[in-house]
C-alpha cells in the first residue's frame, strides 16, 4: 500500500485547539472560583476537553484503518483527509486500486451498533441511562460523499475517454469494543480486520491502469 497523504491534519489540530480554549477556561475559573463565577468558567472547561476526547477517539479510529490498509499490495494508494470541493466535507480514507475507488468512512464507537437500512442506533449498558439512541447515519454520509467525489473526478475528465465510474462508499468501525447488528445496510460495513480482505477481493468489471490511478491520485492530492 502506498500512502500518499499522512492522516489526522485537521484532527491534530482539533485536539490542539480544543485543548488549549480548555486550559485557558479552567485557568480563569480557578483564578475566579472565589467569586462563584468561576464555576461556569470550569464548566466551560470541562466542554472543551470532552470534545478533545472525542477528536482523540476519532485520530485513534483513523489510525488503526490505516495500519489494516497497509496488508494491500503496493499497487494500492491511499490518501487520507481529502476535503470535498466547495466546502462539502472530509472524507477520512480514499482507497485506489485496479478494481475500483473506495471511501471509507471511520467510526470509532463502542458498544452495541444497530443498522436498520440508513438508520443507526447506539446502546452501551455502561451510559447513565442505559437506552438506545439514534445516532447520524454514516451509511448516509458515506453515500453522499462518494456521489460528490465521483462527480468531482468525472468533471476533470481524466481518463480520456467515456467511463462509468463508480466510487464505493464503506463504513468501518474500528474499536474493539464494538458489536455490530445491521439488517439490510445499504453500503457495505466491517470491522477493520474485515477491511483490507473486502476492498482486495472486490471485483469489478471496470479496471484502472497505474497511469489512470496516478492521475486520480495527483487530483485528489490537491484536496488532501
Amino acid at each position: 500500500m502506498n500512502n500518499l497523504q499522512k492522516t489526522g491534519a485537521y484532527l491534530e489540530n482539533q485536539i490542539k485547539f480544543n485543548t488549549k480554549i480548555a486550559l485557558i477556561f479552567l485557568v480563569i475559573g480557578l483564578v475566579t472560583l472565589f467569586f462563584y463565577v468561576g464555576i461556569i468558567f470550569i464548566g466551560i472547561s470541562i466542554y472543551f476537553f470532552t470534545k478533545r476526547s472525542h477528536y482523540k477517539s476519532g485520530y485513534s479510529g483513523e489510525q488503526r484503518v490505516i495500519e489494516s490498509l497497509q496488508k494491500l499490495p503496493d499497487s494500492y494508494y491511499l490518501i487520507n483527509d481529502v476535503n470535498l470541493p466547495n466546502g462539502y466535507g472530509n472524507i477520512d480514507h480514499v482507497v485506489l486500486g485496479s478494481n475500483g475507488i473506495f471511501i471509507i468512512e471511520t467510526k470509532n464507537f463502542e458498544g452495541e451498533i444497530r443498522c436498520e437500512g440508513d438508520n443507526w442506533y447506539q446502546y452501551k449498558d455502561t451510559w447513565e441511562i442505559p437506552e438506545e439512541y439514534e445516532i447520524k447515519s454514516p451509511s448516509k454520509q458515506v453515500k453522499g460523499n462518494a456521489l460528490k467525489l465521483k462527480q468531482y473526478i468525472e468533471s476533470k475528465n481524466i481518463f480520456g475517454k467515456s467511463l462509468r465510474l463508480w466510487v464505493e462508499g464503506m463504513v468501518v468501525f474500528s474499536h474493539d469494543n464494538v458489536i455490530l447488528h445491521c439488517n439490510n445496510p445499504t453500503v457495505p460495513v466491517f470491522k477493520v480486520s474485515q477491511l483490507g480482505n473486502y476492498i482486495q477481493n472486490r471485483e469489478s468489471r471496470i479496471k484502472f491502469s497505474s497511469q489512470e490511478l496516478e492521475k486520480v491520485a495527483e487530483i485528489l492530492l490537491r484536496q488532501a
